[in-house]
């Protein structure tokens, strides 16, 4: 080997030697009075200014000569926007990175070492669903905003068809929903009792379908040693495929000859029909309460824990989580670290999920349980969330509107829809 290469394999180990030192607080020397490395951290994420300035203020006034400069970014452009950023050396020292990024950024992510947060702690202090940020070389990010999903039902629908609780288990569903749809003297659905079936005209159809496949038993996609494993497809040790029951679940509410015929591509959007009282129950995420509210304040409705197949080990929700990543681009890495810790801790923490009136992804938080009703809904969804590592949310979205079409239009039976979206899937992780 060259001396040229020997002193680049020396210098690189050496600043490998030192960051996981950083991490550990061992090194000397980077920390300001207050204990936290100085320096500015530039922060981007998403969430509006006006829940997080405030909170930034008071860690800013706290933990001197530490400075966060929160920078909001539009959701949709996130993703874009970060990339161009980094491409062109401009990046953030810190991103909120959601789930649907893990795979496509995981490279510009600075890993923090298991030295500095063991495996164990993180599991101990966070949801189960974070841990779609381990790695066998270390946490891409610590869980930071959370927003599971939930069921909202219409009490006057509900009411009115003698229905005293909403329902707990998906069975629970298909039983009333015969008592819930109503049609005109054509025939046509002029309210319905779930809006499953169809794609399109279903908000998260993907979510919905991803949930009822994990509730059944089946991950969706595993992590290897090599890198992710698309077992979509897969009987995960069922005489059933999960994918494929939860498919057939789904798609027959839209199905005319099915008892539980309720919802066909004709009607509204699902949220525009929950919002106008023709939609008994609409499957949607703790973040919407408030806008549901605030468009249709006349609306009589109520939030519950998503239904759950009988017999279940565990009751699953999917969720959407945000976590906080330092990136390898940063020039302060030990400083985004300590802010990353700050901004994860108990009481910004639940300070953060008070402002946004969302569940915080701390276990510790979550013992203990709000007096408002639709916080304890929240905070028992937390709890069971979880997720899937997705590789690229648009295209994910394309396969699943597929599966959908190709099983509704009877171009393909079940299992033969199941398998090609399986492979489509797979074909999105590079090896």
């Amino acid at each position: 080997m060259s001396n040229f290469k020997l002193v680049i394999m020396g210098i690189f180990g050496f600043f490998l030697l030192a960051a996981v030192l950083v991490f550990s607080g061992i090194l000397p020397g980077l920390s300001g009075s207050s204990g936290v490395a100085g320096g500015k951290v530039v922060f981007w994420g998403t969430i509006p200014a006006g829940q997080i300035s405030g909170l930034i203020e008071d860690l800013n006034r706290q933990y001197k000569p530490m400075e966060v400069v929160y920078v909001e970014k539009d959701k949709n452009s996130f993703d874009r926007s970060l990339t161009e950023a980094l491409a062109s050396g401009v990046g953030p020292d810190l991103a909120m990175l959601p789930k649907e990024l893990i795979y496509r950024h995981a490279d510009k992510v600075y890993p923090i070492p298991y030295s500095a947060l063991s495996a164990r702690d993180f599991r101990d202090t966070f949801i189960q669903e974070g841990e779609l940020y381990l790695t066998g070389v270390g946490i891409l990010a610590l869980p930071f905003r959370l927003d599971p999903m939930v069921m909202y039902f219409n009490r006057d629908l509900l009411s009115n068809a003698g229905i005293s609780l909403p329902p707990s288990s998906w069975e629970e569903i298909l039983f009333i929903t015969p008592k819930l749809v109503e049609k005109d003297q054509s025939g046509n659905i002029v309210k319905s009792a779930v809006s499953f079936g169809e794609f399109k005209n279903v908000n998260y159809a993907k979510d919905i379908l991803s949930l009822m496949t994990m509730q059944a038993g089946n991950p969706i996609v595993e992590r290897k040693e090599n890198g992710f494993k698309v077992v979509f497809g897969d009987t995960a040790g069922f005489s059933l495929k999960p994918a494929d029951e939860a498919v057939r679940y789904y798609t027959n509410f839209s199905n005319p000859v099915q008892p539980s015929y309720s919802w066909n591509k004709s009607l509204a959007n699902s949220r525009d029909a929950f919002l106008s009282g023709t939609l008994a129950f609409y499957f949607g995420y703790a973040s919407e309460l408030l806008s549901l509210r605030e468009l249709n304040p006349h609306l009589n409705f109520d939030v519950a824990k998503v239904p759950q197949t009988k017999g279940a080990v565990a009751q699953i929700t999917i969720g959407n989580i945000d976590g906080l990543s330092i990136l390898k681009s940063s020039g302060n890495i030990a400083g985004a670290f300590d802010a990353a810790k700050i901004m994860t801790d108990p009481d910004f923490s639940l300070k953060l999920a008070q402002k946004m009136f969302l569940p915080p992804p701390r276990r510790d938080l979550l013992a203990e349980k709000p007096p408002d009703a639709y916080m304890n809904v929240f905070f028992d969804s937390a709890i069971m969330s979880r997720g899937w590592i997705d590789p690229s949310s648009y295209d994910t979205s394309v396969i699943f509107r597929g599966l959908v079409e190709n099983v509704v239009s009877g171009r393909l039976r079940i299992s033969e829809a199941v398998m090609n979206a399986n492979g489509e899937l797979g074909g999105l992780f590079k090896n």
